[in-house]
């Protein structure tokens, strides 16, 4: 099959890689050039932009930042795409945007999947990512064989129709996203106090925290955040699709987005996201 697979990032590469490793013919593209050697020098083929990459191709990955770039890049898939052509789109992208995407997709005869995954670089990279599915039975059914590629064909979820998987994802995603800002505040009131940081990190990883706290105590133990598997930026971006997803107001939310805040201004928005325990929350908002 020729797939498409638009968006390089630390992410994207890795789930094309393993479409590659499948078999397909792959065509990518990436907006920052300088990207696709690896997967260039294995046989991929690089396309000059978007609407070139999806020409003649049966299925069209999308694995992007945001649903503003996601959107720009659909406004050059769509015309060029085969009709019928399956487009997956990864990319966390909040609940509306999904829904507008689907609706400009099917529109111009495409099968859209609403699929953002759940899992950083070390699933990417082992092709075991969990997917969400937001579609139709049988676009989910066509798209299964290259969902499988790069997620766990054990878990690829079909949660409901589109808009759905992206409403699910905001939810993993936010409470990931609050149970790291309290671990920083905890982290930072026992040390506060002047007690040993291994040792409140010890009482942590014990507790309703444990999780968390151990999967990124390395980098916790040593404040030391450059190996990020999602970024304070990401990490940011996602709790703000949250935030506008519904009309309340989500007060630990707006407290957690405080510390993004904060970790950026000290220079960490690459930096993996529990940085934020790092972050000087004095002045912030």
């Amino acid at each position: 099959m020729r797939i498409a697979f638009l968006g390089l990032g630390r992410m994207g590469r890795r789930m094309a890689r393993h479409v590659l490793v499948a078999g397909h013919e792959l065509v990518v593209w990436n907006r920052t050039p300088g990207r696709a050697e690896e997967l260039t020098s294995a046989g991929a083929i690089e396309a000059a932009d978007p609407a070139d990459a999806v020409r003649g191709a049966e299925a069209c990955v999308l694995m992007l930042f945001d649903p503003e770039s996601a959107a720009e890049v659909l406004t050059a898939v769509v015309p060029a795409a085969e009709s019928g052509a399956l487009l997956i789109n990864c990319t966390t992208v909040g609940p509306a945007a999904a829904r507008e995407l689907g609706r400009t997709a099917t529109g111009a005869g495409l099968r859209y999947l609403d699929a953002p995954v759940v899992g950083t670089v070390g699933p990417a990279e082992a092709g075991t990512l969990r997917i969400l599915v937001g579609a139709a039975d049988a676009d989910l059914a066509a798209a299964r064989s290259i969902l499988g590629t790069f997620g766990d064909p054990e878990r690829i979820d079909h949660v409901g129709s589109i808009g759905t998987a992206s409403e699910l994802k905001t939810v993993v995603n936010l409470a990931l996203a609050e149970g790291m800002a309290a671990v920083a505040e905890v982290l930072r009131y026992g040390t506060d106090l002047g007690l040993d940081r291994g040792l409140v990190l010890a009482e942590l990883a014990a507790g309703p925290l444990g999780t968390l706290v151990n999967y990124k105590r390395p980098m916790l133990e040593s404040d030391d955040y450059s190996q990020a598997a999602f970024t304070v930026a990401g990490l940011a971006k996602d709790v703000r699709l949250a935030t506008s997803s519904v009309a309340e107001p989500l007060p630990v939310a707006e407290a957690t987005l405080a510390l993004t805040a904060a970790a950026e201004r000290a220079g960490h928005a690459d930096d993996d996201f529990s940085a934020i325990a790092a972050a000087d929350v004095s002045g912030s908002a």
